[in-house]
């Protein structure tokens, strides 16, 4: 969704800041200077102090193009935003979608969500598990060529050795 472009030694900083995550396919960019601008995009160009009011708006771009799942639970069908979801797992043969406390179940097979949620920062990491890369607190590298993800909700989900190389170059690690 975004692309942002700004010298390298102010990647890092502007980037927490923004609290953004870099996209191969990117609709806008987003630069501190007006030469890097593109035109078959939709450009954001703004100064350093700035950035709190561009956090803000680049957060209700995000909210705008959000995509809704609707889940179950106990008490009945909800409509969750995918950008609250931490990660997707299947448990007894169900698809359970885990947010930071709670956990609710989905009408859908994870290949659907996968495809539904290509472009939202989701990935899959294994047969059974779907993980929004921005819930990501830790990565830490496990036996035969697997990493533990560890999740800001607490929990850790797996990636498998054949989801590795993938997982690897979306995150660029």
């Amino acid at each position: 969704m975004f692309k942002l472009k700004v010298p390298k030694e102010d990647r890092t900083r502007i980037r927490n800041k923004l609290k953004i995550v870099d996209s191969k396919k990117y609709e806008y960019v987003i630069t501190t200077d007006e030469n890097e601008i593109e035109n078959d995009k939709i450009n954001i160009v703004f100064s350093e102090e700035q950035a709190e009011k561009v956090n803000r708006m680049l957060d209700s771009i995000v909210k705008g193009e959000d995509i809704f799942i609707s889940v179950e639970s106990d008490e009945g069908i909800k409509h969750i935003e995918s950008r609250r979801i931490h990660y997707f797992m299947i448990e007894n043969e169900e698809v359970v979608a885990n947010l930071m406390k709670h956990q609710f179940t989905v009408k859908m097979k994870l290949y659907e969500l996968e495809e539904m949620l290509k472009n939202k920062y989701f990935i899959r990491v294994s047969k059974y598990a779907l993980v929004n890369i921005n819930k990501i607190d830790y990565i830490k590298p496990a036996f035969n060529s697997k990493l533990v993800l560890l999740m800001k909700n607490g929990d850790s989900v797996e990636v498998n050795r054949r989801y590795y190389k993938a997982f690897k170059q979306t995150l660029k690690l």
